[in-house]
């Protein structure tokens, strides 16, 4: 028995029904149809291939803040109901002592904002760093540097702690210090975390947005950074790291919200739960051994993964990341192997490794031997020959992540436009559901606060879209959405337990699908 149902599709194919199902359905009457739909059956009996795209480092409002729909329909960004800057947002940024900025700090080394006078409010990016040109300019996005800036939802505190010192604080060091201490001496205030990206600069998300649907409520599962929201997309959760020296913990607990205690750069919090970026010990991995030597032991993960379950249900599932087939050969070593074990990426151009949640469990290298971990190429190949596998989470290097000081926001969506356009140029497209979205906004400003719905998160709002035929067309969809959601959709599909209470609660996406859709080209 798989834990899946069976659908009435795969059911009509058992009697050998399935073609004479689709010859007569465009002959039902609208209204019979309509009688027939409910969500979850029409979700398995239509989507046999859902797609995740899993971008880097941009908030909601940084790409989508000034975004307006061709058919009026309003969504939750820095408009107000005449499409200016809401007046809410003007001289909203405050420094650590709670004053507000009368004109934003800026970065010197940037020579644009060299010269730069802005006021205190929201301001066009691309005069200052253009969507195609990548800056050397990166803020920061640690735990609970995150909740600081979030600060009790007021959304004040982005600019006073953009940037600063990113080090591994030792516990002892972090228990002299007073908050404003903290605030002030391992901060430096960066204006440009207020800075947004309009249409004519990334005009692929826009349309896509246009003509599918997007969330204007969907949040990073996580406050803080890459790896921990890449654990929550595989397992609804982060790792564990029982052995954790105390010197490496957080001394506070991680509900401790707002700018109190905002610069721990310790990888773990005070229970051993990885709160900010380990490379895994798994190969291939980073050739840092001094962060190596804290990092979560494999032996310690074995709480199941979607992967997991995908396969205990029969279905197939892949990883696709870009260069695997370049760093495939480590993939099983270990760091602490012989000879150069799997410490072999210096660059993030090539791989990686801390952006592959499978990486850091104990069955990485049965999801390596079963084929799982594959390369984006495999990607292309596999959307043009209509051998999609269910599950398939695209991850890129560096240089298309859209990762800020890695990748302009031009590239990244260069790449993302070439997997959509894979999928809907194949055989697969009218049985596929692509969702595009981001790690985490790291530390963008966004206008939302995020609801607080266990100790570690939701972060900051992150963009988010679903493209499919059976996607709303121009459609908004407002409800409260985050990682998990995708992990609920993908159990719903194809009937599998949840891993935990986030997936569990999370909402399901079903709101964005309009199942009386007939199947149409792409529209971009």
């Amino acid at each position: 028995m798989t834990e899946y149902s069976t659908s009435r599709r795969h059911f009509l194919k058992t009697l050998g029904l399935a073609t004479a199902s689709v010859a007569v359905a465009p002959y039902l009457g609208r209204t019979a149809r309509a009688a027939e739909l409910h969500p979850v059956t029409e979700l398995r009996d239509r989507i046999d291939h859902v797609v995740v795209i899993f971008q880097e480092n941009r908030s909601f409002d940084h790409y989508f803040g000034t975004y307006s729909r061709p058919n009026g329909a309003r969504l939750l960004n820095l408009l107000d109901a005449d499409g200016k800057i809401d007046p809410r947002f003007v001289g909203l940024q405050k420094n650590p002592a709670g004053i507000p900025y009368t004109v934003l700090p800026t970065p010197k080394d940037i020579v644009s904002f060299q010269a730069a006078e802005l006021a205190n409010a929201p301001f066009p990016m691309a005069p200052y760093i253009p969507a195609d040109v990548n800056a050397h300019w990166d803020p920061k996005h640690r735990f609970f540097r995150m909740s600081g800036e979030i600060n009790n939802g007021k959304m004040d505190r982005f600019v006073a702690l953009a940037m600063g010192d990113h080090r591994h604080l030792s516990r002892s060091e972090l228990e002299k210090y007073q908050a404003q201490t903290l605030d002030f001496d391992l901060a430096h205030p960066g204006g440009p975390v207020l800075g947004y990206y309009e249409r004519q600069d990334i005009p692929f998300y826009h349309k896509l947005a246009d003509h599918y649907t997007i969330y204007d409520r969907f949040f990073q599962a996580m406050t803080g950074g890459s790896t921990g929201n890449a654990l929550y997309l595989a397992a609804a959760r982060s790792c564990i790291n029982p052995r954790a020296p105390m010197d490496a913990r957080s001394p506070y607990d991680p509900s401790a919200n707002g700018i109190d205690h905002a610069f721990f750069d310790l990888p773990y919090n005070h229970s051993g739960m990885l709160i900010n970026d380990l490379p895994p010990t798994q190969g291939p991995t980073h050739a840092d051994r001094r962060a190596l030597k804290l990092s979560p032991p494999p032996q310690y993960q074995t709480f199941p993964t979607i992967g997991d379950r995908l396969s205990g249900a029969q279905v197939s599932w892949a990883w696709y990341n870009e260069n695997w087939d370049l760093v495939k050969p480590w993939a099983l070593k270990t760091a602490f192997g012989p000879g150069d074990g799997s410490a072999v990426v210096d660059t993030g151009r090539l791989y990686e490794a801390h952006h592959n949640p499978f990486q850091y469990f104990a069955r990485w290298p049965e999801y390596v031997r079963q084929g799982h971990m594959r390369s984006s190429d495999d990607f292309l190949q596999d959307a043009a020959a209509g051998t999609l596998p269910g599950v398939a989470f695209l991850k890129a290097t560096a240089a298309h992540t859209e990762h800020p000081a890695d990748c302009a926001p031009v590239f990244g969506m260069a790449w993302v436009e070439k997997l959509v356009r894979a999928v809907a140029d194949g055989p697969a497209w009218g049985r596929t559901a692509i969702f595009i979205t981001y790690d985490e906004g790291g530390g963008f400003w966004d206008s939302v606060a995020p609801p607080q719905i266990d100790a570690y998160g939701l972060g900051t709002r992150t963009p988010a879209l679903l493209v499919s035929p059976y996607a709303r067309r121009g459609f908004v969809d407002r409800h409260v959405a985050h990682t998990g959601s995708i992990l609920k959709l993908v159990e719903t599909r194809f009937g599998l337990r949840p891993l935990g209470r986030r997936d569990r609660e999370a909402y399901d996406l079903l709101g964005s699908f309009d199942w009386q859709q007939t199947v149409r080209p792409l529209r971009v």
